[in-house]
């Protein structure tokens, strides 16, 4: 098993929001998942697949197919269940509403057809639920 590598990520804020972005070159949507722990700890991971990898002899090997993982602590509380999650063109961007206090959820990017990346809004939310914990 390959272990996996670490991805960049790019974090900012407004009043409303936390916003991160990260490029996940080659990974296909439906291989990305999202996980928000109610401790604030977000973890990324990606799979990317090769096809034939293990049949190749490298000349130069300068990045590999696998796993890209990434788990960091949150800067503020957000509402994971209300988050909006886009990808395209190989740049997965998380908008998290930020809230009282963080409210866990596994997210998972989905397709949706739009020709310039796929949306995931809402991911987490199950419908149904009321927000006790949002910020106006």
């Amino acid at each position: 098993m390959t272990a996996a590598t670490a991805i960049p990520l790019n974090i900012f804020e407004n009043d409303r929001e936390l916003v991160l972005v990260t490029p996940m070159p080659g990974v296909a949507v439906e291989d990305i998942n999202v996980d928000v722990r109610d401790d604030g700890t977000l973890t990324i991971f990606a799979n990317q697949h090769g096809e034939g990898q293990e049949r190749i002899t490298y000349l130069l090997r300068e990045w590999s197919y696998g796993p890209f993982e990434r788990t960091i602590d949150l800067p503020c509380p957000v509402d994971a269940r209300r988050a909006n999650l886009t990808f395209g063109n190989g740049v997965l961007t998380i908008s998290f509403p930020k809230a009282a206090a963080t409210a866990p959820a596994m997210l998972a990017v989905t397709a949706t057809g739009h020709a310039r990346g796929v949306t995931s809004g809402h991911a987490g939310r199950t419908g149904g639920e009321t927000d006790p914990g949002a910020v106006a």
